[in-house]
C-alpha cells in the first residue's frame, strides 16, 4: 500500500532524512515514535509531498513517484490518495463544521453539493459531531476541532490516512476523545501511519511500531517487541525515559 525507497530530505546542508525505506501494508496501522527532531513529521509530510523529498521514491497503491523527476500532476495524484490530520487542525475559520468537511469533496473531488453534504453528514455522525454541524471552529473545543479534521480527511476516501501528532495541541483532558475517534477509524480497516508521543495509545492501536532518531529508522517491530523487548539500546533509553516522565 505504501512503499518508500531510499527517501532523503535536505534543508540546505541539513540532512534530515537519511535513506528511509519503509513498507506499510493495506489495512495496517503503523505508529512512529522518536525524540523531537528525529525526522518523524518530515517523513510523514514527504509521503504526500507536502515536503518534497530531495530524492527517493514514494509509492501508494499503483501510484509511484520519483522525487527527482516528479511532475506537478504526479504530486497531485499522489496527494489525492492520502488524507492528512495535522497537529494544528487547519480548519477554515469562516466555515461551519459541515462546510469544513464538504469543501474537500466539492473543490478537490468535484462532488455535487447534495452528494457532498450527504457523505459529510454520514462521516460527522461517525466521529460524533452531528450536534455541531453549524458551529464554527472558534465555537468548538480543541478535541472537537481535531475530530472535524479527522472527518475532513475521511471524507476524501483516501487510500492512506496520515496523522501528524494529532493530540499534541490538545489539553490533557481532551486527548482521550480524539484517541477514541482514531481507534474507531483504525477498527474500520483503514491504512494508517501515525506520528505520536502517546505511548500507551501506540501500543494499543498499532500493528507495528517504528522508532526513529536522527533521520533513520533505528528499530521496528510489533508493539510487544518494541515496548517489552526492544533490541536497540537507544530504543530502550527513549522508552525508559518517556515512560518515567509520564
Amino acid at each position: 500500500m505504501i512503499k518508500l525507497e531510499n527517501i532523503h530530505k535536505y534543508y540546505g546542508s541539513q540532512h534530515v532524512l537519511k535513506g528511509i525505506g519503509l513498507t506499510v501494508n493495506k489495512g495496517e496501522v503503523v505508529s512512529i515514535l522518536g525524540p523531537s527532531g528525529s525526522g518523524k513529521s518530515t517523513l510523514l509530510r514527504c509521503i504526500n509531498f507536502l515536503e518534497q523529498p530531495t530524492r527517493g521514491i514514494v509509492e501508494i497503491g499503483d501510484k509511484r513517484v520519483d522525487a527527482e523527476s516528479a511532475s506537478k500532476a504526479d504530486i497531485v495524484t499522489l496527494r489525492n490518495s492520502t488524507g492528512m490530520v495535522f497537529q494544528q487542525y487547519n480548519l477554515f475559520k469562516n466555515f461551519t463544521v459541515l462546510q469544513n468537511v464538504m469543501v474537500g469533496l466539492t473543490s478537490v473531488k468535484r462532488v455535487h453539493k447534495v452528494e457532498a453534504k450527504k457523505k459529510s453528514l454520514e462521516i460527522l455522525e461517525r466521529v460524533g459531531l452531528t450536534n455541531r454541524l453549524s458551529h464554527y471552529p472558534a465555537q468548538l473545543s480543541g478535541g472537537q476541532q481535531q475530530r472535524v479534521g479527522i472527518a475532513r480527511a475521511l471524507a476524501l476516501n483516501p487510500e492512506v490516512l496520515l496523522f501528524d501528532e494529532p493530540t499534541s495541541s490538545l489539553d490533557p483532558e481532551l486527548v482521550d476523545e480524539v484517541l477514541t475517534t482514531i481507534k474507531k477509524v483504525a477498527s474500520e480497516g483503514n491504512t494508517m501511519l501515525i506520528v505520536t508521543h502517546e505511548l500507551n495509545f501506540a501500543r494499543e492501536i498499532s500493528d507495528r511500531v517504528i522508532f526513529m532518531e536522527d533521520g533513520v529508522i533505528i528499530e521496528e517491530g510489533t508493539p510487544e517487541q518494541i515496548f517489552n523487548h526492544p533490541k536497540a539500546e537507544r530504543t530502550k533509553q527513549f522508552l525508559g525515559k518517556a515512560i518515567r516522565t509520564k
